[in-house]
């Protein structure tokens, strides 16, 4: 997508960086592969994270880890803290003022930083 195509100023696209290819069928192709690739290293793990390094793999490409977040969660409740991993189940543990609670549920933020 062009600049003025996209549906947010926040959105990005392979035009726009860069990409040597922007066809769609290489690229989904090349998408459902790795999905293969990484759902057989799961199932031979029996569905480990840490086992498949699935764990590792998703926190190295986190943005959300490491970062102040705040989540407004169902409910009306809200968490604000350090997003400092994520559990077994796939729930966001975010470091706060009461301790480390895992959020499975609900709208994560990422804060700026305060000076």
């Amino acid at each position: 997508m062009r600049a003025d195509e996209l549906p947010v100023p926040t959105a990005a696209s392979l035009a726009l960086a860069g990409a040597a290819v922007v066809d769609r069928d290489p690229l989904l192709r090349a998408v459902l592969r790795s999905i293969a690739e990484w759902y057989d290293v799961w199932r031979a793990a029996d569905g480990d994270p840490k086992a498949s390094r699935l764990d590792q793999t998703y926190a190295a490409g986190c943005a959300t880890l490491g970062r102040q977040v705040r989540a407004e969660l169902p409910g009306g409740r809200e968490l604000a803290g350090t997003a400092v991993g994520v559990d077994g189940d796939g729930r966001l543990v975010i470091a706060g003022p009461g301790g480390e609670e895992a959020v499975g549920a609900g709208d994560v933020v990422h804060l700026r930083p305060s000076r």
